[in-house]
């Protein structure tokens, strides 16, 4: 009743503003930030706002706007805002720690309040949007995806998605101060075989940051920020770049199925394969499950190819697959193997002669017979990985 006296008795005045200019708002346009969603106990990245206007459609200014929230779990940077010389009102919303719709009205004056209907996610379903060439400045917080891994412990995870529409070389870092960092890159050619692509502990012996090199086919893929500590909590950034499709300097990069790499063996490359045994060559890493069937194939005008597929667990054991020549009268490699366990993997790409040096075309076929794998699986935890090969490759679970 208060209300609608001073209402009446502004317009009675001819509509001064008295009470403030709330009281000749007319109609409200421009709402942003309508239809978020986000992880539990997050600030959603866009404010709610909109435009106030009187009458004559002129934005007002210092209009106040009362904000509220509904329904759901959230909290607000502020309740009651005034509108800028923009006639903006706006307001920030943090989600709570219930998983369900949120909904948040914005009321001005008289006008039809603004409703904003927004959703809190489950942290361990939702993935950031992503662009390579991108930089992320986050933090693991405990509202983040806690991820129990079998035998190891529990790691929060923040994850962000991004796609390729043609084969792509990708390097990505991960850096903190507050923790040692552990970054995954997960995802395929397709949605059916989302995997684990690769992962890296330690830059180096001395260097705490994560980095991840690959050369992956078109498809979807996330990264995966974590922590090599259980349960490690803090500030990070999570940076990334195109980087050229090749290997070289023995340096640790990992591959997808359906991949094309043409390149070259240098004496700069691996000296040796995994046993020690004396000949230039490429090394590839690559997550294979089990039942699935992997096919690799080196050509080369100039060296007699040699491939040898190695367990990712057992580098220095003999290798688990090995060819030559593919066929009777050709120099080509060709590897056709069926992965009896779920592993990490490493293709050395080589010469049957130990001297040998020169360009060659590695394919991986993205065909496979196995099952498709759950759309996020659990995470491998490998020992501190250096930046260059040979190393121990270990399941993490």
């Amino acid at each position: 009743m208060a209300l609608a006296s001073v209402m009446g008795g502004a317009f009675a005045c001819g509509g001064g503003d008295s009470t403030g200019p709330e009281v000749r708002a007319r109609r409200t346009t421009a709402v942003v930030g309508d239809s978020q969603s986000a992880p539990t106990g997050t600030v959603l990245p866009i404010p709610l706002s909109f435009v106030v206007l009187d009458a004559g459609d002129v934005p007002l200014v210092g209009a106040a706007v009362n904000w509220k929230v509904v329904s759901g779990s959230a909290t607000l940077s502020a309740s009651s805002t005034k509108t800028d010389v923009n006639g903006t009102a706006r307001t920030t919303v943090t989600l709570g720690n219930t998983i369900g719709p949120v909904v948040v009205r914005g009321t001005v004056g008289t006008v039809a309040p603004v409703t904003f209907n927004l959703s809190a996610v489950d942290p361990c379903s939702y993935a950031a949007p992503y662009t390579i060439g991108s930089t992320v400045n986050a933090a693991l917080t405990t509202g983040d995806c806690h991820v129990t891994i079998t035998g190891v412990g529990s790691f929060y995870y923040d994850y962000y998605d991004f796609t390729v529409g043609s084969q792509q070389g990708v390097t990505a870092t991960m850096t903190s101060t507050a923790f040692d960092t552990y970054l995954e890159l997960f995802g395929g050619p397709d949605t059916a075989h989302f995997d684990l692509v690769g992962a890296n502990n330690d830059i180096s012996g001395t260097n705490t940051n994560s980095l991840v090199q690959a050369i992956v086919a078109p498809g979807t893929y996330e990264l995966g920020a974590n922590s090599n500590r259980t349960d490690a909590t803090g500030s990070y950034t999570l940076t990334s770049v195109v980087r050229p499709q090749t290997i070289s300097g023995c340096q640790v990069l990992w591959v997808t199925r359906g991949i094309a790499v043409s390149d070259s063996v240098t004496t700069t490359d691996c000296a040796t394969d995994f046993q020690g045994n004396a000949g230039y060559g490429d090394a590839v890493g690559i997550f294979l499950r089990t039942g699935s069937v992997i096919k690799i194939s080196e050509h080369s005008t100039v060296m007699n190819a040699q491939l040898k597929l190695y367990r990712g667990d057992s580098l220095t054991a003999p290798p688990v697959a090995i060819n030559d020549d593919s066929a009777a009268g050709t120099t080509d490699a060709f590897i056709n193997y069926t992965v009896p366990n779920t592993n990490t993997f490493v293709i050395f790409i080589g010469s049957s002669v130990p001297t040998q040096t020169g360009a060659y075309t590695l394919s991986i076929s993205s065909s496979t017979t196995a099952a498709a794998s759950k759309a996020r699986p659990e995470p491998l935890r490998f020992p501190p990985m250096p930046s260059h090969w040979p190393l121990p490759v270990a399941r993490r679970n």
